[in-house]
């Protein structure tokens, strides 16, 4: 220790270093950009699904209706997967 450049020497404690890691106090603490990515998801998986009805409803038979519709669906239904999957990681 004598050897070492002053300017080189750290504080040097018994206590492990901590690190910056933010650790929610609580669970149900929901940060702005988790509400935005949620409600945006929530309410294109909506949009889908409510496109999906009205195609279905008063679109036709064409096959761009049909399209239109297959895409609506695969949409809500992995709008859904997304929302499930969201919730389940806030949890854990």
């Amino acid at each position: 220790m004598e050897n070492e450049d002053p300017g080189r020497i750290r504080a040097r404690s018994d206590a492990p270093e901590q690190e910056s890691i933010r650790v929610p106090e609580d669970k149900s603490d929901l940060t702005p950009r988790f509400k935005l990515i949620f409600s945006t998801m929530a309410a294109l998986t909506v949009l889908a699904l409510i496109l999906n009805v009205l195609l279905a409803a008063f679109g036709g038979d064409s096959e761009q209706v049909k399209a239109a519709a297959e895409a609506c669906s695969t949409t809500y239904q992995m709008g859904f997967g997304a929302i499930v999957g969201l919730i389940g990681g806030r949890v854990a």
